[in-house]
C-alpha cells in the first residue's frame, strides 16, 4: 500500500519505518529541512534492548508539497494542527483515501470529519512510546498494543488498517467500542504526560513515588466523573491501576508532552486535561484540578519563553 505519514516527529517517524518494511512510506515534514534530513539519512529505530534498526526505503516532503493520493494517510501531528496539517495535505485524500488518526486528546475525529466522509475515518489508540533522539532517529522505550476502529466505517476498512499494523510486526486489536478506549487514553495522557510535563521525569518516575501517584490520584477522579456523565462507565480505583500499570511498562520513556517542553513546543494540554475542563462544564460539574493543570502547563510554556530572555 501506498502509506502518507503525516508528522515527523517520535510516533511519526517510528510508525513511518517499520510500515516501510512491506509498504511505500512518504513522510510529511514540518519543514523541507526536516525533510533533507530523512532523506539524506533515511530512519533510525533504537529497540529497547538497544539494538538499531535502518530504514532507508521511505520519503520525505514538506507538508502539502506531495500531491498524490495514497491508500491510507496516517495523522500523527498534535492536535492543534489537525486542521492546519488536513488543509496543507488534502491532495494525498482520494475517495477510497483511509484516514487513522492515533492522536493524543479529544476531538480529533470532530475535525477530520469536516473534510473527510465518516466511513473513510479510522480511530486508534496504541501503547507504543518513541523518543526523538534527532531528526531520523527515535528510541523505542516501550512497546504494547494498538487497537483501532470506525464509528461509522465499514468492517473491510477497519480490516485494512488491522492488517498494515500486523504485516508491519505490530500488535493490533479491533474494538467496536472506540470512544470507551480514546476515554482510557486520555486518562494516561492527562495524568502521565501532565505531570512528567511539569516535572521534566522520566514516565516510570509515576510507578514509584508516592506523591506523583497522589497527583494522578487527583486528576484521574475528576476524569472518571466526568468520562461518567459522558456515559462510559470507568471505576476510578481501577483507572488508576491501570495508569500505575502503564508507567511501569514505560520506566525510561518519555512523554510527548515533556519532550514537547524539552523541544520549545506548545503542549496538546487544551484537548487533554482541558477537554475534560469543557465537558465538566457542559454537565454543570467543576473541575479544580485539572483546570489548575491546565492554568499551570501554560503559565510554564510562558515562563519558559521568559526565562530564555534572561540567559
Amino acid at each position: 500500500m501506498k502509506i502518507a505519514v503525516i508528522g515527523t516527529g517520535a510516533l511519526g517517524c517510528l510508525f513511518g519505518a517499520k510500515f516501510s518494511t512491506a509498504n511505500d512510506v512518504v513522510l510529511m515534514a514540518y519543514t523541507q529541512k526536516d525533510a533533507d534530513i530523512i532523506n539524506q539519512n533515511g530512519l533510525s529505530v533504537k529497540e529497547s534492548d538497544n539494538t538499531i534498526n535502518h530504514y532507508p526505503n521511505i520519503k520525505a516532503f514538506e507538508s502539502g508539497t506531495y500531491e498524490q493520493p495514497v491508500d491510507v494517510v496516517v495523522i500523527l501531528v498534535k492536535t492543534p494542527q489537525t486542521e492546519s496539517a488536513l488543509k496543507q495535505n488534502l491532495k494525498l485524500i482520494g475517495e477510497k483515501t483511509l484516514i487513522l488518526t492515533l492522536q493524543n486528546g479529544l476531538g480529533n475525529y470532530e475535525v477530520i470529519s469536516q473534510y473527510v466522509k465518516a466511513e473513510q475515518i479510522i480511530l486508534g489508540t496504541t501503547n507504543h512510546n518513541s523518543v526523538l533522539l534527532d531528526g531520523c532517529s527515535v528510541f523505542h522505550s516501550g512497546a504494547g498494543i494498538t487497537t483501532i476502529g470506525g464509528p461509522k466505517a465499514s468492517t473491510d476498512n477497519v480490516q485494512k488498517i488491522y492488517e498494515l499494523f500486523t504485516k508491519s510486526g505490530f500488535e493490533c486489536a479491533v474494538s467496536d467500542n472506540i470512544g470507551y478506549l480514546l476515554w482510557k487514553k486520555l486518562f494516561v495522557n492527562l495524568s502521565i504526560n501532565s505531570f512528567t510535563y511539569i516535572t521534566l521525569t522520566p514516565i516510570g518516575f509515576i510507578y514509584h513515588n508516592p506523591y506523583a501517584m497522589k497527583y494522578v490520584q487527583a486528576i484521574i477522579n475528576e476524569a472518571v466523573m466526568v468520562a461518567h456523565a459522558e456515559g462510559y462507565d470507568f471505576d476510578a480505583e481501577a483507572t488508576v491501576n491501570f495508569v500505575k500499570d502503564v508507567a511501569a511498562t514505560h520506566l525510561m520513556g518519555y512523554s510527548s508532552m515533556s519532550q514537547d517542553r524539552k523541544r520549545g513546543f506548545k503542549t496538546e494540554i487544551d484537548w487533554i486535561n482541558g477537554a475534560v475542563v469543557k465537558l465538566a462544564h457542559k454537565h454543570g460539574l467543576s473541575a479544580p484540578y485539572n483546570e489548575l493543570v491546565v492554568n499551570l502547563v501554560h503559565a510554564i510554556e510562558d515562563a519558559d519563553v521568559y526565562n530564555k530572555t534572561l540567559e
